[in-house]
């Protein structure tokens, strides 16, 4: 009885052993866990070439209104700094005038002679050669530029004398100009969507004292809108 005893006990002990692993054998293995990857920010990207066209208002004394065309290049230094050149050329509306009116005394006898002249002065076009430089907020870039500027203007003069009674005689002529001179300016840009870009900017530009305009100083306040090439917005 005491050898039975001892090998009822031994099966009874491993039932109770082998029973929890093969239940845990029978259950199904947990299936891996995987975590999203990191999201990555994007932002748009500023570095390429571009074209654009812009119009706005120029005032030297006299105001009027200008329009041209612009080409330049960005480049992005991560994360947001902006560095770049750029090139621009508008025509203008700007005029400016003067006419003057004299009278004087001529010999004993004769009547007063009378002279008049005038002069009409007309900003023709400007120009800027610049360097860039920006921070960006995503899709804002705040930029300032400084470089070198050139403006053309014409003048036309006439003038004449008369002599009542005894005739008149006048002339005229045409004076062109092209003056240098530098820029100093400040703008904001927008990526509007894609690779197109709006802008709004103001130009002081300084001609000194070899122009045929009255002010040295030409201010220009103008709108504008850029195509990059390169594709699209980028990720940082």
């Amino acid at each position: 009885m005491g050898i039975k005893r001892f090998f009822t006990l031994s099966g009874v002990a491993a039932v109770m052993v082998w029973t929890p692993i093969a239940a845990n054998a029978a259950d199904p293995i947990p299936a891996p866990v995987y975590r999203a990857p990191p999201v990555i920010p994007v932002g748009y990207y500023w570095t390429g070439f571009y074209v654009g066209a812009h119009v706005g208002a120029g005032w030297s004394g006299d105001g009027g209104f200008l329009g041209g065309g612009q080409v330049g290049f960005n480049f992005q230094i991560n994360p947001q700094w902006v560095v770049g050149v750029e090139a621009d050329i508008a025509g203008t509306t700007i005029k400016d005038g003067v006419n003057a009116s004299f009278v004087f005394s001529s010999a004993p006898g004769f009547p007063p002679t009378f002279a008049t002249t005038g002069a009409s002065v007309s900003l023709d076009w400007v120009s800027t050669l610049t360097a860039r430089f920006g921070y960006t907020f995503d899709r804002w870039l705040v930029y300032g530029k400084a470089g070198a500027a050139w403006a053309h203007s014409s003048a036309n003069i006439n003038s004449s004398v008369v002599i009542p009674g005894v005739g008149g005689v006048g002339g005229g002529g045409t004076i062109d100009q092209t003056v240098s001179g530098w820029v100093l300016g400040v703008g904001t840009e927008y990526a509007l969507g894609g690779n197109w870009t709006a802008k709004v900017e103001y130009n002081m530009m300084d001609f000194g004292n070899n122009n045929t305009f009255a002010d040295n100083t030409f201010h220009v306040f103008k709108t504008g809108i850029n195509y990059r090439f390169g594709g699209f917005g980028g990720i940082f």
